[in-house]
This record gives C-alpha cells, sequence and structure tokens, in this order.
C-alpha cells in the first residue's frame, strides 16, 4: 500500500503561529471530495495546479474547520473559521489547508 503523502506548513492567522502536519490532496478526486462525510481530525492540504478562484462549502462536513488559502510562495491570502454545512468561503490560491477544529 502506497504511503499518503504529507507536508508540514506554518502559517500566522490572528497573531498566532501555527505549525500543522497535513495529508497533502493532488488528485481531482480527492480535491472535490475534501472532508465531506469525514468525521477525521487529519488536516488536508490541497495542491492545484496554478492559482486559481477556490471555492470550499461545508455541505456534509461535520465538523468545524479552520480553513487558510495561500498564494504560490505560501503567503496566506485570506483565513476563515467555517461552520458544518452552513458555511461558504473562496480566494484566489494555488494551495488550500483545511484544519479541523473541536466543536
Amino acid at each position: 500500500m502506497k504511503e499518503k503523502s504529507r507536508k508540514k506548513i506554518s502559517f500566522t492567522f490572528n497573531g498566532k503561529d501555527f505549525l500543522v502536519d497535513a495529508r497533502v490532496c493532488k488528485s481531482l478526486w480527492s480535491q472535490g471530495w475534501g472532508k465531506m462525510f469525514s468525521f477525521s481530525k487529519e488536516p488536508i492540504f490541497f495542491v492545484f495546479p496554478e492559482k486559481r478562484e477556490v471555492d470550499i462549502h461545508m455541505l456534509f462536513v461535520f465538523t468545524p474547520l479552520l480553513v487558510v488559502w495561500f498564494d504560490e510562495k505560501m503567503n496566506v491570502v485570506k483565513a476563515e473559521k467555517m461552520k458544518p454545512f452552513v458555511s461558504l468561503g473562496s480566494a484566489k490560491a494555488k494551495y488550500v489547508l483545511e484544519i479541523p477544529l473541536k466543536k
């Protein structure tokens, strides 16, 4: 079985420094599925082929998330706490990090 790719991501949000170990998702399938129907506490790091508008919805996501959009130089473009089933977010990004939060 192939081991899943991982990446350590460091960034600052609301004056707080984060270092997150996340599973890397590059395939269209894994990016489209994201955290839907999952109770996993594992952060996910999405890698897109180029910088583009990335929409995130929380339909069928059961856990609140901190979603962070990054540009091609890993600068934070936008970060937003998103609520299960109701939140929508969007920003132009090359990378997106989804971090499950405690309820």
